[in-house]
């Protein structure tokens, strides 16, 4: 995994790497979230991306509009395509919830 990958976990995407004390600004993690799903997020990863981005775009949706002006609904549509297991989605959002509670 990249430098986009470190910045989203360390933004909070509920994957398994090591949280850094790094506290990303919300453009710098759309900028890495439009990184990975252009590098082609997929499996457990895109999963975990997928719940991070509904759980931004639902609990803190003037920021998620403020850093996705132009692909909004494309972003909206590539997680709604990743996210493939309903009890999976919903543990991941939760934690991604809890994470971005202490970011934005």
């Amino acid at each position: 995994m990249g430098d986009a990958w470190q910045m989203l976990r360390a933004g909070g995407v509920p994957i398994v790497l090591e949280r850094s004390a790094l506290v990303p600004s919300p453009a710098a993690l759309a900028t890495s979230a439009r990184a990975a799903i252009a590098a082609g997020a997929a499996g457990r990863e895109g999963e975990a991306l997928a719940a991070w981005l509904f759980a931004w775009h639902h609990h803190w949706p003037s920021s998620f509009a403020e850093q996705f002006v132009d692909d909004r609904d494309a972003i909206l549509a590539w997680a709604s395509a990743a996210a493939l297991d309903d009890n999976r989605y919903l543990k991941l959002r939760r934690i991604a919830i809890e994470n971005l509670s202490t970011i934005l």
